[in-house]
């Protein structure tokens, strides 16, 4: 009886948990190959390598008992930590073929997500274009504002890293994108900027292009709500580079000049659209900027670590002229 008892007690602490997820809090991405000729015996074994499951035994026998051991497809498999067994095994069920990913950086244009799909042969750039000019996003409340030109989706393409087989229809990767950024967008806090919801991506836009360290992105917010408040030009020089048809990564005196309406420096309010897509600590800075006075601010040129910030534009010229700008 005793033998029997360790026995069944050996047994649970085997299964107790065992379905869970290895890591909950781990959602890495990776791809995960099934190659022909692979066993489940194998295939248990790299997932448990991989730190995709923490426990062999119950993963083979929980395969075993689905009837499902010698189903699973040779495929590639976008697997995490944070899955459950059920929802590994789940994936493992359905191949779905050569995968490839791609990377969109924070503060990309869609000139620049046009470049690295065609770039990646993801898609051409006249399929971009004119996808860009077409997609229908009336299901995403927060594109409402959005003009019909080619700036339509600036600003809602998410950058993040994707992972798709290859050959995905372009309409299904858009939908990714956006999707993504919805998924971001119901998680952030309160808006209380002021602002609509459109302006206040655009806004967030302004703030990607401008912040260096996420410390200062909801000072710089700030500076743009409280210009705004006193009618102020924006003055933001990453909105004239924006409107320029040329790629330039600095601005030339003359430029200030260039007739754009982007150009904050000429035209009053906000820019027309977002100047590229924000990632999610920009928008949160959009949404709650700091309490702050600030009006001005320029990096220092100096000491190379920061924006530094003024709420007069004596303050300001100061700063400009010690920097020696």
């Amino acid at each position: 009886l005793l033998v029997l008892v360790l026995a069944i007690a050996a047994v649970v602490s085997i299964f107790a948990g065992s379905g869970a997820p290895a890591d909950k809090d781990n959602t890495e991405k990776m791809v995960f190959q099934v190659s022909a000729g692979e066993n489940a015996t194998r295939i248990t074994a790299r997932l448990k390598e991989a730190g995709i499951i923490d426990n062999e035994l119950f993963f083979k026998l929980y395969l075993k008992s689905n009837k499902v051991e010698d189903k699973l497809r040779v495929g590639n498999y976008v697997l995490s930590p944070s899955m459950t067994t059920e929802e590994i095994v789940y994936e493992l069920l359905n191949g779905v073929g050569e995968m490839t990913q791609f990377t969109i950086p924070e503060g990309y244009t869609l000139r620049d997500i046009a470049d690295l799909f065609v770039a990646q042969e993801i898609m051409t750039a006249d399929t971009f274009w004119n996808l860009v000019r077409t997609y229908n996003f009336s299901k995403y409340e927060f594109m409402q504002g959005c003009p019909n030109n080619d700036h339509r989706l600036e600003g809602f393409l998410f950058p993040d890293t994707y992972f798709i087989a290859k050959h995905t229809a372009p309409e299904k990767i858009f939908a990714m994108m956006l999707d993504r950024f919805a998924t971001v967008w119901n998680t952030l806090p309160e808006n209380k900027s002021g602002l609509s919801n459109y302006d206040t991506v655009i806004l967030a836009s302004m703030v990607e292009a401008e912040a260096k360290f996420d410390s200062e992105r909801e000072t710089i917010a700030s500076v743009y709500v409280n210009r705004l408040a006193k009618k102020m030009y924006m003055q933001c020089d990453a909105t004239i580079l924006y409107g320029m048809p040329e790629r330039k990564t600095r601005l030339l005196l003359s430029d200030y000049e260039y007739e754009s309406i982007y150009n904050t420096y000429k035209h009053g309010g906000l820019p027309p659209t977002p100047i590229g897509n924000p990632g999610e600590q920009s928008l949160i800075a959009a949404f709650q900027p700091e309490d702050t006075d600030d009006l001005y601010y320029l990096w220092d040129r100096i000491d190379n670590d920061c924006h530094i910030f003024s709420k007069s534009l004596r303050e300001h010229t100061n700063h400009r002229n010690r920097l020696g700008y």
